[in-house]
């Protein structure tokens, strides 16, 4: 009955106010207070636009379990998360300058400003939304001190350390010859003296948990991301051709006790925080792609591959040494004459998922002759 009440207040605005959050009750205290015990239309119209908002989805969450479990056979598909009727409702939070090209209009929809507050700078366009949300789920990868940098929705560098100052003076060594209006992200709180050292001249973005005796950058946009960061999204959205498709979100755990390692050599102790911290990174890379990394800092990256066997190619055109490194792959090595690519440019260790069993022992045959370590982590992180 309660959702009855709700829906025939919220249609007479004129006469009824609903209000949906006690966090409002000081709100409209103040806003009666002001107007002499009324409160405005506007107000009252917003609220009851919310309350209808929150009765639709009631319903529609209702119809959702009797979709699932009205029928003689349980609807294991919508039990899994996977509706047969998707309802979508999101309240506008930016109108943004552009969208993907300037010339197109776009809004900004849901509760991105409940991850992500402006606390300096220009206010967010479609190139802050897209790498600060990429960044987000990229640095929440991390507990160690972590600073990494996204550029059009690309990651570009990353790297951990005791500090965030090293952290990132390493992560923008990494690709000083390559940044322009890139977003930077880190995982730690950043003081004044912190963000004096920050080139503005190449970035646009700068994302922090907190920032501590700020100061306005010129052109420089300063994040506070708070807590979560929209990392517990379980599902996300791709737009296609008379809809989107729903799919879980690439959260498959790092579990690196399931890891195999089938070569005669074997990784060293050190090695292994640089083998989990580049699994890590390899998952938001487009595939196909291989990170090298060494002493928790991407060294060389190459990424959206149209074949695997490039990336040498690709790595030789950083110019700059890769010796000591450990390679790791998002998806298996497909062929055994990778490895001796991999051990001209300065592979220590090689890392890829191994699912296929029928390729392994060609690989293992040949890492044994070159004296390179291989690991299994049997997970692919392959993207399409």
């Amino acid at each position: 009955d309660i959702t009855h009440l709700i829906r025939a207040a919220a249609t007479q605005p004129q006469q009824v106010t609903v209000l949906g959050n006690p966090d409002l009750y000081e709100k409209a205290t103040a806003l009666m207070e002001d107007s002499h015990g009324a409160l405005p239309v506007p107000f009252r119209i917003e609220q009851a636009c919310n309350a209808l908002h929150a009765v639709s989805q009631f319903d529609a969450s209702v119809a959702q379990y009797l979709e699932a479990q009205g029928g003689e056979v349980p609807d294991l598909d919508a039990l899994g998360g996977f509706p047969k009727t998707f309802n979508l409702s999101c309240k506008r939070s930016h109108t943004l300058s552009g969208g993907e090209t300037t010339r197109q209009k776009a809004g900004l929809y849901g509760t991105y400003a409940d991850h992500f507050e402006t606390v300096s700078g220009p206010p967010v366009d479609y190139q802050a939304v897209v790498d600060s949300s990429s960044a987000a789920y990229a640095i929440g990868e991390f507990e160690k001190t972590t600073a990494l940098i996204v550029q059009r929705g690309e990651l570009m560098s990353a790297a951990s350390a005791n500090d965030l100052d090293t952290a990132i003076g390493r992560a923008i060594e990494s690709v000083e010859w390559d940044l322009a209006q890139a977003t930077l992200a880190v995982n730690g709180s950043m003081d004044a003296e912190g963000l004096a050292r920050i080139d503005a001249k190449r970035f646009s973005t700068l994302i922090a948990p907190h920032f501590t005796g700020k100061s306005a950058l010129d052109g420089l946009r300063l994040l506070e991301s708070r807590e979560g960061l929209g990392y517990e999204a379980l599902q996300e959205l791709r737009s296609v051709v008379g809809g989107v498709v729903v799919q879980d979100r690439n959260r498959s755990a790092v579990n690196p006790f399931s890891w195999r390692m089938p070569s005669a050599i074997q990784p060293l102790v050190t090695d292994w925080e640089n083998m989990l911290f580049g699994v890590k990174i390899s998952r938001h890379l487009s595939s196909s792609a291989c990170v090298a990394v060494k002493d928790e800092c991407v060294i060389g990256r190459a990424s959206g591959l149209a074949l695997q066997g490039r990336f040498a190619l690709r790595l030789k055109e950083i110019g700059k040494s890769l010796a000591g490194s450990i390679f790791v792959f998002d998806e298996g090595i497909d062929h055994p004459e990778i490895l001796p690519e991999c051990k001209g440019l300065g592979a220590t260790v090689v890392v890829h998922p191994g699912a296929d069993p029928t390729l392994e022992g060609d690989l293992v045959q040949k890492a044994n002759g070159l004296g390179l370590a291989l690991v299994a982590t049997g997970v692919s992180f392959t993207k399409y």
